[in-house]
Parts: structure tokens; sequence; C-alpha cells
């Protein structure tokens, strides 16, 4: 061993440690005083990390990050258990110069996350609490089960033309296959046993996620009345939010009192336009694509129905929309978002004049 720890007392110096973390390994650099002290590979244990810093620097302060990835929050928590301060930073949020991005190992990315710790560079992404963050999976589910339901769909329905197949006349129109639609195709047979089995499997596949998507629904439902009724009441009035929009709101964002900064909770809606600028000039492009894309959609969404049903909204939306109506729906978007977030820190039922102010 290097370092004899039996007189050795690192009381209140600091130790920063940059993890690069997979699933069979981690890498691990440790910094102190300007300089690189230690760096090695060893199995994904918070415990054994924490037991090697103890006994090799006792006394001493330990900070660490890693990139967040697929291991989401629970190395972090590990991390923490153990005594160490851990953060998770985001992959874009790590400076890297050029000879970096053409030397991607892991102990290189170790090492700068270690470097720029301890430079005080790093800033680590907003951790929600680990009930928060399975209601957020909860619904996540849901929209990736809609994703499903709408596959399922476009499948039957290419089945059908692809076949030539004759629609009777209250069906042919419609957009949405109903239960008496389905009723119909499952009597139906085509040339052959194989053609008439894949008809059915498709009906069936859709059937089932129709009923996972319903049961999934009244889950999370109930989840949110049983934690965030009286915001979502409160939201329930805000026009353009229905139910899933509400829903995504609470469960997305989490703890609202964190955005100080409208432009910070913009930002993280994605409702920003990416700025560039040289002198004197300024030039907004497309809208920033880091942000959260569960949200962005929804309320996108949300304000092309606000501006029918509020006239404050509608003539906000005419005032911008001379020049882009897309980008004066983003505005209207924006605007909603932060009608809503007041809305919901106050727990009180919208008023028109939100939207005049």
């Amino acid at each position: 061993m290097p370092v004899t720890t039996k007189f050795t007392d690192f009381s209140g110096q600091s130790f920063y440690i940059g993890l690069d973390v997979h699933k069979k390994s981690w890498t691990v650099t440790v910094r102190a005083l300007n300089m690189e002290l230690a760096h090695f590979s060893q199995a994904p244990d918070a415990i054994q990390l924490s037991r090697y810093l103890q006994r090799n620097y006792p006394g001493g302060r330990f900070l660490s990050a890693y990139e967040a990835g697929f291991c989401g929050t629970s190395y972090h928590d590990a991390l923490v258990r153990a005594g160490v301060e851990n953060i998770i930073i985001h992959p874009a949020d790590l400076p890297e110069s050029d000879k970096e991005k053409k030397n991607k190992t892991d102990l290189h990315d170790s090492r700068a996350i270690a470097r720029y710790l301890e430079a005080g560079i790093l800033r680590g992404i907003h951790i929600m609490p680990l009930d928060q963050q399975e209601r957020r999976s909860l619904f996540r589910c849901r929209q990736a089960t809609v994703g499903n339901v709408t596959r399922c769909t476009n499948r039957l329905r290419s089945l059908l033309y692809y076949y030539g197949i004759e629609l009777p006349d209250n069906f042919r129109e419609k957009e949405y296959i109903s239960s008496r639609f389905l009723e119909w195709l499952s009597n139906l047979e085509l040339t052959t046993d194989q053609g008439t089995e894949t008809l059915q499997n498709y009906i069936e596949d859709l059937q089932y996620n129709r009923k996972r998507l319903l049961f999934i629904t009244r889950k999370l439902k109930k989840a949110i009345a049983e934690h965030y009724l009286q915001s979502y009441t409160s939201l329930s009035t805000v026009p353009g939010f229905g139910p899933i929009t509400t829903i995504a709101l609470l469960v997305e964002t989490g703890d609202l009192t964190r955005f100080d900064d409208p432009d910070e909770y913009c930002s993280y809606l994605g409702l920003v336009p990416s700025e560039q600028s040289s002198g004197e000039s300024v030039y907004s492009s497309h809208l920033q694509p880091r942000c959260n894309t569960h949200l962005r959609p929804l309320l996108i969404e949300a304000a092309w129905t606000a501006i029918r049903r509020s006239p404050a909204l509608l003539a906000y939306y005419r005032k911008h929309a001379v020049k882009n109506n897309k980008k004066a729906i983003v505005k209207v978007a924006r605007k909603l978002a932060l009608i809503a977030k007041a809305v919901a820190l106050k727990q009180q039922v919208y008023q028109e004049d939100y939207a005049c102010a």
C-alpha cells in the first residue's frame, strides 16, 4: 500500500472522484490538491469504493459524479448511503476538448469528470425522490402503451388496404376502430386460413393493448388522486389542460418550487428557442433539442386547444401569429406552462386575467 494510514488524518480535505459507470464495472479516478492520486477499475459496488477511500484517505470528504444513463439514480443512492457526496451530471454538460472527443475511453471520461468536478464546473441534475420517479415511470409506461395502440391500429388498417377489403359505409370514413368495427372484422374471413389468422392476431393485439392502456390509465389516475388531488383539480381548470396533460406536468416536473427562474422552467419544458449571436447580431432558430420530450408535445397540443377556449390566449396568439404561426403557438404554450405552474403552486382555479398578465 502506498499510503500509510496509521498516523494520517485527512480531516477537512476534499477528494474528488470521477466515475465512469457500467453494468459490470466502474472506472474510478481520485483527485485532490489539483493532482491525480489514483485511477483504477472495480466492481459496481459503492460500499467497496467507500471502504477504499476511507482506508486510504481517512477523515476526508468525498465528492463524486457520474453521467446520467442506464442506472438512473440507483448508483447515486448507493453512493450517498456509503458516505460519498454524489451528483449525477447530464452527459452534454461535461466539457470536452477536441483531443478528448477523439480519445473516448472509460479512463479519459472518469479523469475528465474528476478534473471538472474539482474545478467546480459541473452541476448536478435534479434528482427526484424514488416514489416520484416510480409514478413518472407509470406515466411513461402509459405513453409507450399509447404508441403500441397506434402501431397495432396502423398495422390492422394497412392489412385491410393491402388486400383491398371493402368496408361498410359506417366504418369507411372513421379513423378510430371502434368495438363494433372490431366485431365485424372478427367475423371476416380472407382467402386462406393463414390470411384469416393474420387478421385475427392483429385484432387481438389491438384489443390487448387497449385493455392494458385502460388499466394503466386507471392506476395512474388513482395515484394522482392520492398524492396531488388539489393541484390536479386546480390544473384541470386551465384551458387546454385535459387529464393526461395535467398528470404529465405533475409527474414529470415533480417539485415545481425548484424552478425559481421562469426561463429555466421553460428551458426544461423545451419551449425556448436556440440562440446564436455574433457582435450585435442575434439569431433565434429552432427549439432547443434538450428538454423533457414527454411534456413538450403535450403542451403544444394544449396550446392549440387553449386558444379556442380562452379569448385572452387567442388574442395573444393573434398578436404573434402575424409573422409565424408556429412560433406563435410555442409562445402560447410557454405562457400556458407558466400559468399552469402558478395555478398548481397556489392551488387555485384558473382565472382569465392570468392570460392577460
